[in-house]
Formats: C-alpha cells, sequence, structure tokens
C-alpha cells in the first residue's frame, strides 16, 4: 500500500529565536526585481544606489533587524521573528515541505513563511508596510541539504510480502472504523522503554507526538537508538493511536546492550503514564527447573506495583523465549498472528506460546497483534536510525536465512516484527479504548480486548512450545488476534 504523503503542509512548530532572511532595496531602474517573470540576462539594472542603500539600512535596523552582508541588490538580513514581523505587518508561520534530499531521498524540511491579508502567496515571500523603506520586498531564507545520509520519511519498495506503517498495521489490527469514529488515542501517554528514539523524519512527517527521550544508563545519549529497535517498533504505536504521546525510555548501553531494563521501567513507572509497554525480556530454560528465583520474584514484584498503580502494562511474549515478564498477573502479554495479504491468519511460528508452569490459570500471550513468521520476521517496514545495528543485519542474509530484506544498510529502514512489534500494536490499542473511555482499569482494557479478539485456529507457536492455535482460547494466540475498533465499542457498551 503506498503511502500519500503531502508536498507542503502548515505545521505549529517553534520559531527559532533568529530568522535569516533577503531584502532587495529598490532598484536605479524603478522596475522590481520581483516583478520578473524569469532571471534577468544582467543584475545591473537592479542595482540600488547607495542613497537608497543607506535608506533602506537605516529602516531595517529600526525594527531591530541586523545586516549580515550587503551586495549592490540589497542585503541579508538576521533577526527575530517579531522584526520580520514587524517589518512585512504579517505573521511568522512554520511550514513543512517534503524535498528531495541527500542520496535520493525524500524528508520534510521546516520552513518559514510571512502571512497576511496584504502578502504574497509564494511561500518565503514577503511585501514590506511602506514603500518609504526604501525596500521591493523580502525574501526568508529557504533550507539548503547538506550533502549527508538522511533517512526518508516515506518507506522503501521491496520485493517481498511485507506490511507498511501506518496504514496496513492499522487496517490489519480493525482500528480504522474507531479512526473514524473520532478515537485516536488523543492525550494519552503511552511510556515505551526500549533502545533508544532517533528523531527518523517518519514521525515527524505524520505529525506523531513523539516526547523528548529520557536514558537511565550513564554516558549514553537520549537521542540516538544504536539498535534501532525501539525507534521502529514505536511505528506500530501511532500506527493504531495517531494522536497519542509517546515517553520514550533508553535503557541500552553505548553498545546497544539492554543493561537497564528495571532502571527504566522504575522511571516510566514513576512519571504514572496511562500505558507501559515492553518489548522485551529474559530467558531461561523451559519447562523450568523449580519455582521463579529472588531475582524474578523481586522484578514481579516492581511490574504488580506499576499495574496496582493503575497503569496498563504490556510485555512482549517473547519470540522462543521463556521469561517472567508476560506471566505476570495483571500484565497483557502480547503474542503473535501472522496475515497474509489475502488477510488469511494463523498463528506465528517466530511467537512464544505457553500456560504459566508459575502462575495459576495464566497462558502466554493473551492476546496477539501482528507478527512475522521464522527464521527471521522480516514482516513491517519501520524506521529506524541510519547505520544502526538492524538497518545493517536486516539488509544482508543471515546464518539461518540466505534473503534479505530488499533496503539498504544505511537507509533508515527495515524489515523486522517479533512479538516486539504486537506489544506496542496492543499499547495503542488501550490508547484508543481510553481516549473512548477514559478511566478504565487495567482489568477493564485486558476484557475488551480477549472479548473482542478474532479467533485463530490454524499455526502453531514457537517450536520450542509447538502449542497449536486452536477453536477458542489456546496456548498459542490466547484470545487470538485483537481488533481495535471492536475493542473500543466493547468498552462504549460495557462499562
Amino acid at each position: 500500500m503506498k503511502s500519500i504523503v503531502p508536498y507542503q503542509k502548515l505545521t505549529q512548530q517553534a520559531l527559532p529565536k533568529s530568522m535569516q532572511g533577503y531584502v532587495s532595496v529598490t532598484s536605479k531602474g524603478k522596475k522590481s526585481i520581483f516583478s520578473r517573470k524569469s532571471p534577468p540576462k544582467s543584475a545591473k539594472a537592479f542595482h540600488a544606489t547607495k542613497t537608497d542603500l543607506k535608506e533602506a539600512r537605516s529602516a531595517l535596523e529600526s525594527t531591530g533587524v541586523q545586516i549580515v552582508a550587503e551586495s549592490r541588490l540589497g542585503f541579508a538580513i538576521a533577526g527575530p521573528p517579531q522584526a520580520f514581523e514587524e517589518l512585512c505587518d504579517g505573521k511568522v508561520v512554520t511550514v513543512d515541505r517534503l524535498m528531495h534530499a541527500e542520496g535520493g531521498r525524500e524528508r520534510y524540511v521546516t520552513h518559514l513563511d510571512i502571512v497576511g491579508d496584504k502578502q504574497p502567496s509564494m511561500l518565503g515571500h514577503g511585501k514590506v508596510k511602506s514603500s518609504k523603506m526604501k525596500i521591493e520586498g523580502l525574501l526568508i531564507e529557504r533550507p539548503r541539504l547538506l550533502q549527508s545520509i538522511f533517512p526518508s520519511p516515506i518507506p522503501p519498495f521491496v520485493d517481498q510480502f511485507h506490511l507498511r506503517v501506518p496504514d496496513d498495521i492499522a487496517v490489519g489490527l480493525g482500528a480504522i472504523k474507531a479512526h473514524r469514529n473520532g478515537f485516536m488515542g488523543e492525550g494519552i501517554i503511552v511510556s515505551m522503554v526500549d533502545s533508544g528514539q532517533y528523531a527518523h523524519p517518519f514521525f515527524a512527517a505524520h505529525h506523531y507526538d513523539v516526547l523528548p527521550a529520557k536514558t537511565v544508563v550513564t554516558g549514553t545519549s537520549s537521542t540516538k537508538d544504536p539498535v534501532g529497535h525501539g525507534t521502529g517498533e514505536s511505528a506500530n504505536i501511532f500506527a493504531i493511536a495517531p494522536e497519542t504521546k509517546l515517553q520514550p525510555i533508553r535503557a541500552t548501553d553505548e553498545n546497544g546492550n539492554l543493561v537497564g531494563a528495571i532502571g527504566g521501567f522504575l522511571l516510566a513507572k514513576q512519571d504514572s503514564p496511562a500505558i507501559l509497554t515492553n518489548s522485551w525480556g529474559g530467558d531461561g530454560p523451559y519447562p523450568p527447573t523449580g519455582p521463579p528465583d529472588t531475582y524474578d520474584i523481586a522484578w514481579a514484584a516492581e511490574i504488580i506495583d506499576a499495574v496496582e498503580n493503575g497503569i496498563f502494562v504490556v510485555f512482549s511474549a517473547s519470540n522462543g523465549g521463556f521469561t517472567i515478564e508476560p506471566q505476570v498477573p495483571g500484565v497483557l502479554a502480547a503474542g503473535g498472528v501472522y496475515m497474509t495479504g489475502d488477510l488469511e491468519m494463523q498463528a506465528s511460528n517466530y511467537a512464544s506460546g505457553y500456560p504459566s508452569p508459575w502462575f495459576e490459570n495464566v497462558i502466554v500471550p493473551d492476546v496477539c497483534g501482528l507478527v512475522g513468521l521464522s527464521p527471521r520476521a522480516q514482516y513491517i517496514m519501520l524506521p529506524v536510525q541510519p547505520g544502526c545495528e538492524l538497518d545493517i543485519f536486516e539488509s544482508q542474509p543471515s546464518p539461518n536465512d540466505p534473503n534479505d530484506d530488499g533496503t539498504m544498510a544505511n537507509d533508515g529502514w527495515a524489515l523486522f516484527s517479533g512479538t516486539s512489534a504486537a506489544a506496542p500494536q496492543i499499547a495503542g490499542i488501550a490508547a484508543l479504548i481510553l481516549s473512548a473511555k477514559p478511566g478504565l482499569s487495567s482489568a477493564q482494557l485486558t476484557e475488551a480486548m480477549t472479548k473482542t479478539a478474532v479467533d485463530i485456529h490454524t499455526g502453531r507457536c514457537h517450536p520450542r512450545f509447538n502449542y497449536p492455535a486452536e477453536i477458542g482460547h489456546d496456548n498459542a494466540t490466547g484470545h487470538g488476534l485483537v481488533d481495535a475498533s471492536d475493542a473500543v465499542q466493547y468498552a462504549l457498551d460495557h462499562f
């Protein structure tokens, strides 16, 4: 499904403290350069007199504008937006324009414009308020592009079957009806503990609200994502709940190792978000040789405390792993269902599924999101930091799969999924429900999703557990594939 991205759109970004511009001073020939329909063969006719240059300089400086440089035609200027507004009797606004950028890619670049009743329609062109200033017109500098690698906001097209964000995920999980009814996750904060959050243009292009990332590992940058996992999987949240607010928390070290997961979880819990999604976990022997050890018990207590504090906690079921997190009562465990291009459904053989040996009446997963198949689950095209671990790894053959994902190793896009994708998808559905029905408990959110899930009775979960999907509740897919719109409607009807 091809993304349709507008060429230009008005935004509400904060204005810079200082702007760059250019003014053309009245020409000797009395014909403005702005009246021409094509570039002149010579600039001489548009030179200004020394007297007019002096008068224009004085008028500009009186408005708080600084003269950066001077030519025989005009001035390069700089100053605060207020000075430009005073000069033109207009308002400075931000506009995003899609530009062909580095490496043949496209991305949105923020421009500045002056708008008002008497202002020209051309982007960045302003008309000064008085002809006595000896100024023919004003231009706000348009951004140029440095020739460095930068990812496109638009996913690349590759040969193998895959899903794209946001549209395919929204359709596959039944979110479109909820969106049309006005439920978009507005105002709901979702915290995500992961590998970091790179400012990929994909998020800006779609106007997604990503709060400044936090980090719990000393010496790491909150704006970097050396793995790409957190950046990519977070796109699943916005595919379902485009108006939610994402609070990313980086818990990886400089090498991308997830060494601060508990610290990240506690930091997220401290902020009391509505939803806390986690696409990670440990691994141990299955079946276990005994009860949970002291580490798991203490860690489970922190998770239970988050649930008791009113936070809806989601953990991925794992991709063949056996771990304490998705088993904790009150947590929603996210498993995997694979959807074909013909909308046929089966249990993902990449996702874990099993009855908990530690907690009575707990089956992992509770419900499922969209997840690819073994061996690599290359299924959803997701935005990542260019040149990160996943960008490189997925673009190359692996020991268990000779096929790559069809992308480049530094293009900022990669095909991957896993139950790491299912967890944020389900977090997004929880945000939709809460935007429609605020104040619901974790138990009510879980009920809305489990009662409306699409039953899956084909396929098996990961071979380590090898449970079949069956009619009704099963060990492979739990209650089945979540349906966002039906879950929202259930909450409206029952709570």
